[in-house]
């Protein structure tokens, strides 16, 4: 459902007059390798970005349109920038 729902969503755009469409999600979970729908279609996405917060997000992240955006930086910036040791 999920896959249809963004094809259709991307064929509206695209109808709609949009020069190109990209999308994001958090995390790369795609039960069954339902990602390669994103790769094998017709109408394609022209970037899907993901994050790395899943180990397999890597392996996705090789394939067009799927690109990988790292968390560490992120994360690290967050954390550093709590004070530890406040009373």
């Amino acid at each position: 459902m999920f896959e249809v729902t963004h094809v259709c969503f991307l064929q509206a755009l695209l109808s709609a007059g949009a020069v190109n469409v990209s999308a994001y999600v958090t995390h790369a979970v795609f039960p069954q390798d339902s990602w390669k729908k994103f790769t094998n279609c017709d109408v394609k996405f022209d970037k899907f970005y993901i994050t790395n917060s899943l180990p397999w997000a890597k392996e996705i992240a090789n394939n067009p349109p799927f690109i990988l955006l790292s968390l560490c930086d992120v994360l690290s910036k967050t954390l550093l920038g709590f004070d530890l040791l406040q009373s």
